[in-house]
């Protein structure tokens, strides 16, 4: 990448940083009455260009013109490999063209230009993303710099864990468990007396979970442990800061003779690692189930309806969130999240720009990030599909075809999809949404939920952008080796198939074999941690 003028920076900052403050604050023009700016962005989307009125008000509140180069997904991905390879590519690319690995290569060259210190003076909306806990972690690649536009939306911090029946605890006057030993009278309970009221007093299953996202190591922080199976860095933590594999030590033990001893009592699904989806599903909506694991309770049970006693009594769900067990003297439960789920890939700016064109795509884009910008280019234009009524809480408003003149162009030129490039990076995080028929959002149970586990959460780890290339080999090898050792282990101990004592020394050097101290190297490198001792 060539460098960039310093005098012509300062040039830049002094004739324009005024008038850009105030499309900051008001969300008026910049430079106005100056030349307007346009710039190409090369975009996925099955929608003509023509008509997007989002960018059509962006225009007018920035004085920068989006020339669109649209096509849908696979065909712009294989124009946009023709573009990168005879050097005729467009000022911006984003949606989902872009791959990790694209973003390195191209960072690293200079063909994506680094953003970090632009974002930081000119670009306040993108910068207070980047702030939050985990962000811009993320977001910078191993050589410091930031070379993408982040698409945040808001996410559960916890999301898959332990729900409990709470219709089933008031019908046999239970208290909610709060330890292992606690819970497991309560499985008692539910299993012999018919908890579901149904007259048959053996159809209750009083554990049972999603087959799909079983992760019952997750319920080894109950002990004292995180033994998660991620999808990265599956069964290590972070503690203390330090990188550590939990499922060789002491307490993941304890949480397999824990559970081994539930199944034998009769008190987990005989069906739980071998049954499909479909089964899992079913069972739910007989009612059969006391405690189930999760994403939410709406996956395998039928909620109430609003307006019956039901609802009135215990809200949408019969199934609350079973509290983080006591069985040490420091619980703990893993975090999936810090709140966000991040694109990190969905837009880069190119070196076909020069400076001033650079600045004037940044403020484009963090104008487009400003709250109500970013609701209306994802859901539609205020005034028109939605209404602002509060801080950070917009309600929909009311409109059919063929009443109060609402026409079906107006229809087909106002929907959510057709107003703006959905796959362009926003900032969708605080904002609530509302149908035309509420004043305020009801308490999210997701959210209810996370204010119980935080207090046990767990560190996250960041977000990385790949190993090197004989790493990566090496931790697909060993990763795909021993989740499928260890998972099959769990299944195989907790069932009663085999004695995890009996086997607990073979299983630890087993791992070794497998290779977990050179796995446990490449995660400490890819996430730039010291390896905790006891390990």
């Amino acid at each position: 990448m060539k460098k960039l003028a310093l005098a012509l920076a300062a040039i830049l900052l002094l004739s324009t940083c005024s008038a850009f403050a105030d499309v900051l604050l008001e969300g008026e023009k910049v430079w106005d009455g100056d030349t307007p700016f346009e710039f190409t962005l090369m975009i996925d989307d099955s929608y003509e260009p023509d008509g997007r009125v989002v960018y059509e008000m962006l225009e007018k509140k920035t004085n920068v013109h989006v020339k669109l180069n649209l096509a849908p997904y696979q065909v712009q991905l294989e124009k946009m490999a023709v573009a990168l390879s005879t050097g005729d590519y467009a000022d911006v690319i984003a949606g989902w063209l872009l791959g990790t690995k694209d973003v390195i290569e191209l960072g690293g060259d200079g063909t994506f230009l680094a953003l970090e210190d632009y974002i930081a003076k000119y670009c306040p909306h993108i910068e207070e993303v980047l702030n939050r806990p985990g962000v811009r972690e993320s977001m910078t690649l191993p050589d410091g710099h930031i070379y993408t536009i982040p698409y945040a939306i808001g996410e559960p911090e916890v999301t898959f864990k332990p729900y409990i029946n709470q219709v089933w605890l008031e019908r046999l006057g239970l208290e909610m468990p709060t330890t292992p030993e606690e819970l497991k009278e309560v499985l008692i309970a539910f299993r012999d007396n018919d908890a579901n009221g149904n007259g048959d007093p053996n159809d209750e299953i009083p554990f049972g979970g999603d087959t799909n996202n079983l992760n019952l190591g997750m319920c080894a922080g109950w002990f004292g442990i995180e033994a998660v199976d991620n999808n990265g860095y599956p069964f290590f933590a972070k503690k203390d800061g330090k990188l550590f594999f939990s499922a060789n030590k002491p307490e993941f033990k304890e949480f397999i003779e824990y559970f081994a001893d539930l199944y034998k009592e009769n008190l987990i699904d005989p069906e739980l690692f071998t049954q499909d989806l479909e089964n899992w599903k079913a069972k739910g909506g007989k009612d059969l189930y006391g405690v189930c694991i999760g994403y939410g309770p709406g996956d395998w049970y039928t909620n109430y309806e609003k307006g019956t006693a039901d609802y009135e009594k215990y809200g949408e769900n019969a199934f609350t969130c079973l509290p983080v067990l006591k069985g040490c003297d420091n619980p703990l439960f893993h975090r999936n999240s810090n709140g966000v789920t991040l694109f990190r890939t969905q837009l880069a700016i190119t070196d076909k720009c020069d400076e001033e064109k650079l600045l004037a795509i940044l403020r484009w884009l963090d104008v487009l990030y400003m709250e109500e910008n970013s609701v209306q280019a994802g859901n539609g234009l205020l005034g028109v599909e939605y209404e602002k009524i509060g801080d950070h809480l917009y309600r929909e408003i009311y409109h059919k075809v063929g009443e109060n003149g609402w026409t079906q162009e107006d229809e087909d030129r106002n929907t959510w999809a057709r107003c703006f490039t959905q796959s362009m990076p926003r900032n969708m995080g605080v904002a609530k949404l509302l149908p035309y028929d509420k004043d305020e959002p009801d308490p999210s149970f997701m959210d209810l939920c996370d204010e119980v586990y935080r207090p046990y959460m767990t560190e996250t780890f960041k977000a990385v952008w790949g190993a090197n290339q004989e790493d990566a080999e090496r931790k697909s090898i060993i990763e795909t080796d021993l989740k499928s050792y260890i998972k099959s282990k769990i299944a195989q101990w907790v069932s009663g198939e085999a004695d995890v004592n009996a086997e607990w020394d073979a299983y630890c050097q087993q791992l070794e074999a497998y290779g977990l101290s050179e796995l446990t190297d490449i995660y400490a490198r890819e996430q730039g941690l010291d390896i905790h001792e006891a390990n």
